[in-house]
């Protein structure tokens, strides 16, 4: 570890003189600036050249996003170091950043919709967001806290859609076609249509899109071929109004509903699950935000309605058949146990925030905001072709959550190229929890109301030795809220404490940022160190699934990020990441011993990608693109229950290919994603009641066709 930040500090110390040098360079030969096109990002709530951001970030912007092929957050893996994610449902995915991991509590990585956070307390569960028509996506790693509250300890991703023009009427349409090998087709469309109402004072942008994910999968009890198939629609509408320089309104709306017969279990692409095992889900975002300028400072708030439903069912026929014939019950009487699931979630979001504008050294920012969640989760085993006289198994969980946040971040250049931030902020939750659950007719009712804090500050140093390059040094503390342990469930087996506490991350980073050879070449590195204490982990009772969650864990290591950016010509882009991490447990817990990895986290990973669009005659373009990403084995490991104790998730190495041909605004391209088949299950079961293997989408061979006017 000493040796790779030797060797940071080194490159440090010696970048600014070779950016001067290449700046001379590039300044004499014939190629336009390639850094006249700047990424602006809003990562730190207000607006900034990517370069100028002190904080280790990936921005991927509009056309990026579009030669990608990117459709949702796991296309993103391709481009983000740190950044990995699988999904085992439409609607169903694990997301980590930095190794922040786990498989209980809310999510360890903040997600944001424009303005508006969508995190919510069940991991694994997240809203899913489809990325048309977006302006970038932002990424930034490391504790969040201060700007964007619980749940962004490893890391916050904002989707920042494309906002109404006021000028021009435009759009695009999107079509694709394609097969899944030993599976069914896929299709997609996507259109947006962009209209003024109001020349440069009021307009609409619309986005439609519907997909149909072929399956891949076949069943072997009921001889159905690829059961998995999912279909995804999307609509989307923002109206923006200004009716002066100083105001802005806008107002979006955003309904999503998504609908797979079964989930991506199985092995070898089949499946022997006796019960269908659906997953549909569908959520309606509405937010509201409005800015105005005070000259000395912009006013901005916003305001945000979520409700949302999930419902799933999962085959546990072979956890609870055996168990039901051990008591008497005749063969053939139970043959198929399901466990179906439902969720609903009614979500409020305001924020008000006050920054300061103008070109002086001290600049600030205060803000305020409020959340009100409601949630209502019910579970419920079915038992096939007959009812048995107890209940197996049942839960009906309400949830009502409260918080407020306070926050406030100043910044000051005590040079003209040393600067220095810092900010605090203030968080309140109050929770309360009924659970009503029922465990082989044993009934039970917990009651939970109990409050949780947090004080969450960071600081930030940055030296700026030219315009295009930078050093800087940043820590943070990142959290996530508690929460409630059925208490009763134990039945006098096992102490279960009723509340188990927030969680904490401690990271301290030192990071550069480069541009080299007139814009040319971009290189951004960070090497970090992270503690995390408090740590929510699962205790289970042995031999049985009863289980509490308690605060039992802390993890420690140290983490390495790289990406770079090359454009040696105008047609050609060259890109790759790297990130390392080795986040361990130190202190032992019933569930973990010294040296166990964090569940999920990937180690290692890294990514590379060729972009060549040459000039063929005038206004036409070839296209080859080439994306490759490896990502290490990882493992979730559950001593206390799970057999075997570790579950692994293979490593695994996919490449994307895409070869086309543009012509003013329209572009026509034959892809492949999984060019190469890789086979690596995202998980190999069983897990809980994921009692196969989460299969790897095979290879999709396809077309696809745009045109933007």
């Amino acid at each position: 570890m000493t040796k790779i930040l030797q060797t940071l500090l080194t490159a440090t110390a010696l970048l600014p003189a070779v950016a001067h040098a290449q700046s001379d360079m590039g300044s004499q030969t014939n190629e336009p600036d390639a850094a006249s096109a700047e990424i602006i990002v809003t990562a730190q709530r207000y607006e900034q050249r990517l370069q100028d951001v002190p904080l280790s970030i990936s921005a991927i912007g509009t056309e990026e996003l579009r030669a990608r092929g990117t459709t949702d957050l796991k296309d993103l893996q391709y481009s983000v170091p740190g950044l990995s994610t699988f999904e085992y449902g439409v609607s169903r995915q694990f997301v980590q950043l930095r190794g922040m991991a786990t498989t209980i509590g809310s999510s360890t990585v903040g997600i944001y919709l424009d303005e508006t956070p969508l995190g919510l307390d069940t991991q694994g569960d997240p809203m899913n967001v489809r990325l048309y028509d977006m302006e970038r996506a932002e990424v930034l790693r490391g504790p969040q806290a201060t700007l964007y509250g619980q749940g962004s300890m490893g890391g916050t991703i904002r989707y920042i859609p494309a906002a109404p023009r006021l000028d021009v009427v435009s759009g695009s349409f999107e079509g694709e076609s394609s097969t899944t090998r030993y599976g069914d087709g896929n299709y997609k469309a996507v259109g947006v249509l962009n209209l003024p109402i109001a020349t440069d004072k009021l307009g609409v942008r619309l986005v439609a899109g519907y997909e149909r994910i072929g399956g891949f999968i076949d069943n072997i009890p009921t001889g159905k071929e690829d059961v998995n198939s999912a279909d995804i629609y999307t609509m989307r509408g923002t109206l923006l109004a200004r009716p002066s320089e100083r105001l802005s309104v806008s107002l979006m709306g955003v309904y999503q509903k998504s609908q797979q017969d079964n989930q991506d279990f199985g092995v070898d692409y089949q499946t022997n699950a006796l019960l269908s095992q659906p997953i549909n889900d569908r959520y309606t975002l509405i937010q509201a935000k409005a800015s105005y300028d005070l000259d000395v400072a912009e006013l901005s708030a916003s305001g945000s309605y979520i409700d949302r439903r999930n419902s799933s069912v999962s085959d546990v026929s072979g956890v609870y058949v055996p168990f039901l014939g051990a008591l008497g019950f005749p063969p053939g009487f139970v043959d198929r146990v399901g466990l179906a699931n439902d969720s609903d979630f009614r979500i409020y979001n305001g924020e008000m925030r006050l920054a300061s504008q103008g070109a002086g050294p001290f600049g600030w920012q205060l803000g305020a905001l409020y959340r009100d969640s409601k949630s209502r989760q019910r579970s419920e085993a079915l038992t096939e072709p007959n009812d048995v006289p107890i209940v197996l198994t049942s839960s009906d969980v309400s949830y009502r959550n409260k918080s407020y946040a306070l926050y406030g971040e100043l910044n000051y250049a005590l040079t003209p190229r040393l600067k220095a931030i810092v900010g605090l902020r203030y968080f309140n939750e109050h929770k309360k929890a009924d659970i009503d659950s029922t465990t082989f007719g044993s009934s039970s009712i917990d009651i939970g109301d109990d409050s949780f804090n947090s004080l969450n500050p960071r600081f930030n140093l940055s030296y700026e030795f030219s315009r295009n390059s930078m050093v800087y040094a940043n820590v943070a503390k990142g959290f996530r809220s508690g929460g409630f342990n059925a208490t009763s469930a134990g039945m006098g087996v096992i102490d279960i404490p009723p509340t188990y506490d927030s969680d904490e991350i401690w990271t301290y980073e030192i990071g550069t940022k480069q541009q080299l050879f007139g814009g040319r070449l971009s290189l951004d590195a960070s090497i970090y160190h992270s503690q995390w204490s408090k740590v929510q982990s699962y205790t289970f009772v042995q031999g049985t699934a009863l289980a509490a969650v308690t605060n039992s864990g802390h993890v420690d290591g140290w983490g390495v990020d790289l990406s770079a950016m090359a454009r040696p010509t105008r047609d050609l882009t060259l890109s790759a990441t790297y990130g390392w991490n080795n986040l361990k447990f130190d202190t032992a817990t019933v569930d973990k011993a010294i040296g166990d990895p964090v569940d999920g986290a990937v180690r290692e990973s890294w990514s590379a990608s060729f972009d060549y669009r040459p000039a063929l005659a005038a206004g036409v373009n070839a296209i080859l693109r080439v994306d490759y990403q490896h990502a290490d084995a990882s493992q979730i490991t559950l001593r206390t229950f799970a057999v075997p104790p570790v579950i692994r998730r293979p490593g695994r190495d996919l490449v994307n290919l895409r070869v086309g041909v543009g012509l003013d605004g329209l572009e026509l391209a034959l892809f492949a994603n999984n060019l190469f088949n890789e086979k690596a299950p995202n998980l190999i079961g069983p897990l809980g009641v994921i009692s196969e293997n989460v299969e790897q989408r095979p290879r999709v061979i396809g077309i696809s066709a745009s045109a933007r006017f």
